[in-house]
C-alpha cells in the first residue's frame, strides 16, 4: 500500500467536533481535500453528517477511488447512533474495501491478518513484519482508543513497519471488530488484552503504543505487565471520567459529578435524557460510551468510565515512557499532561513531547501531521537504543 499523508490543519466547520471529524477523514483517514472542503458548509447537525459522507463514499466508489470510499464510509459510521441499521453496513463496507486496496500488502506478506483467542472469543491482529531486507529494529505493538479502527491505524503502522520495526496492530475489546462482530465490551484492565496479544506470539521485549483513549490503556497495561519495556501515550489521557463529564460545560460538570456523587441514578440518567434531547453530541457520545462499555444507561456508562484514572496508577509503571500531546486538543485538556508527567515518579526515563500548531500537529493525536509523530516516536526508540543497547 502506497501511503501518502496530508500535512496541514483546516477550519472547516465552526463546530470543534465536527471540525476535528472533518480533518481527521482527510489528514488520518485517507479523504481528499476537495471532497471535504465540499461537504463542510452543508453539515449543521449529525444527519446532515451521515448523507453527506454516505454521499461522499457511493461516488468515491463509484470513480474507482477506493481509498477514499473506504475512508467516507468509516466517517459515516463514525457519528451514527449504535442501533441505526446503516451503521454496521458502513462498517462492513469500509472494511471490504480496505481489503481490496492492501490485497498487494497481503500478497506480499507485508500485512497478515491475524487473530488470537481472547476470554471465550478473538481479537484481530494485523501483522506488518519489518522489511525483509534489513533485521528488525524491535517489535512495537500498536493500538487505538475510544472510536478508532484498525484500518484507519494501518496506514500509521505501515510508516512505522518501513521504518525497520515489526509492528502487531491490534484491536481490543470495545473498539472496531473486536465489538462490531465478536461484542467483546471495553475494559479498563487493559493488560488483559495486550497479555493476550504476547502470550500468543510469545513476546518479551516489546514498545507499547496507545493511541487517544490508548493514552490511559497502554500506561494501565505497562503498569501490569513487565513484558512491555516501553510506552508510548500518543495522546494523553490522565483521567477519562474528568474528561466525560467537563466536554460540553461548566454547569454540566458539576451537576453530573454531584449526583454521582450522591449515586443518584434516577436523577442522572434524567439529566442526560434531558442533555441528549438537546444536544445532538452529547447524544452521540453518551449513546457511544454505553455501546463501548456494554451499559446500559448513562450513570452506568459513567460509573464505569471511573475506573479508566491513572490516578493510583501511574507511579507502579518503572518503564521508557513517551507522553505526547497537542496546544489544541480539542478534547483533553493540557493540564491532563501536566498532570500524568508528575505522576510518573519511577519511570526508567521520561520523554515529553507537545506538539504545535506551526508544527500543525496540534490537534488530537496530532493528526494534522501524523508523519512527525511516528519520526519522533522512531527517533526517539533510536536514542534509547543508542544509549542504552539491551
Amino acid at each position: 500500500m502506497e501511503y501518502t499523508f496530508h500535512t496541514g490543519t483546516y477550519d472547516f466547520h465552526p463546530e470543534s467536533n465536527i471540525n476535528f471529524q472533518l480533518n481527521r477523514q482527510l489528514t488520518l483517514g485517507g479523504g481528499r481535500l476537495e471532497d471535504i472542503k465540499s461537504v463542510a458548509p452543508k453539515i449543521k447537525n449529525l444527519d446532515d453528517w451521515k448523507r453527506e459522507f454516505l454521499n461522499l463514499a457511493q461516488t468515491a466508489e463509484k470513480d474507482d477511488r477506493l481509498l477514499h470510499a473506504a475512508s467516507y464510509y468509516r466517517g459515516a459510521d463514525f457519528f451514527m447512533t449504535p442501533g441505526d441499521p446503516d451503521k454496521e453496513w458502513a462498517y462492513d463496507q469500509s472494511v471490504a474495501l480496505f481489503k481490496k486496496i492492501v490485497q498487494g500488502d497481503i500478497e506480499s506478506n507485508a500485512l497478515i491478518i491475524d487473530k488470537i483467542k481472547y476470554e471465550n472469543s478473538s481479537l484481530p491482529v494485523f501483522k506488518l513484519p519489518a522489511h525483509p531486507d534489513a533485521p528488525s529494529k524491535g517489535m512495537i505493538v500498536l493500538h487505538g482508543g475510544y472510536d478508532s479502527y484498525k484500518e484507519e491505524i494501518y496506514p500509521s503502522a505501515d510508516f512505522i513497519r518501513k521504518q525497520g520495526y515489526d509492528v502487531l496492530l491490534f484491536e481490543g475489546p470495545g473498539q472496531g471488530e473486536a465489538l462490531i462482530k465478536n461484542k467483546l465490551h471495553m475494559t479498563y484492565e487493559w493488560e488483559k488484552p495486550v497479555g493476550a496479544v504476547l502470550d500468543h506470539y510469545n513476546l518479551e521485549n516489546v514498545t507499547l503504543v496507545g493511541a487517544s483513549l490508548g493514552g490511559y490503556l497502554a500506561p494501565r497495561a505497562a503498569a501490569f505487565e513487565p513484558r512491555v519495556k516501553r510506552v508510548v501515550a500518543w495522546g494523553v489521557m490522565y483521567d477519562f471520567y474528568d474528561v466525560l463529564t467537563s466536554v460540553r460545560g461548566k454547569a454540566m460538570e458539576v451537576g453530573m459529578k454531584s449526583l454521582m456523587a450522591l449515586k443518584a441514578k434516577r436523577p442522572l440518567n434524567r439529566m442526560a435524557s434531558l442533555r441528549m434531547e438537546r444536544d445532538p453530541f452529547s447524544k452521540w457520545g453518551i449513546n457511544h460510551g454505553m455501546h463501548v462499555m456494554g451499559k446500559a444507561t448513562p450513570y452506568d456508562f459513567l460509573q464505569y468510565a471511573k475506573n479508566f484514572s491513572m490516578k493510583g496508577i501511574s507511579h507502579k509503571i518503572t518503564q521508557d515512557f513517551l507522553l505526547l500531546t497537542g496546544t489544541r486538543d480539542h478534547f483533553i485538556p493540557l493540564d491532563h499532561y501536566h498532570r500524568q508527567a508528575k505522576a510518573l515518579t519511577r519511570v526508567r526515563s521520561f520523554t515529553g513531547r507537545i506538539f504545535s500548531e506551526a508544527e500543525q500537529a496540534e490537534n488530537h493525536c496530532q493528526c494534522g501531521n501524523i508523519p512527525l509523530v511516528f519520526t519522533f516516536i522512531t527517533n526517539w526508540l533510536e536514542g534509547l537504543q543508542e544509549h542504552r543497547p539491551e
